[in-house]
């Protein structure tokens, strides 16, 4: 019941939105910012990995073809992190 009340006060969620405007913010920012390279490094890898799934399929379409995904995919994302 005391939590509703506040919620409800015009004063908190003043106190809220600077909060989240001044402090929290800036720090999800940062952490973002810190995080992007990284990020990016992971993308890449995606994107080859899934060059390697359309590469594969398209050369080796039989059951096989799986294995030597899964191997070649393997390999790359160990090379690559």
């Amino acid at each position: 019941m005391a939590a509703k009340r506040a919620a409800t006060d015009p004063r908190v969620q003043a106190k809220a939105r600077e909060v989240a405007r001044d402090e929290i913010a800036p720090r999800i920012k940062a952490s973002v910012a810190k995080a992007k390279p990284e990020l990016d490094r992971a993308k890449e890898a995606a994107r080859r990995a899934a060059g390697d799934v359309r590469q594969t399929v398209s050369k080796h379409p039989s059951v096989q073809a799986g294995k030597v995904f899964v191997n070649t995919a393997r390999d790359r994302f160990k090379n690559d992190c």
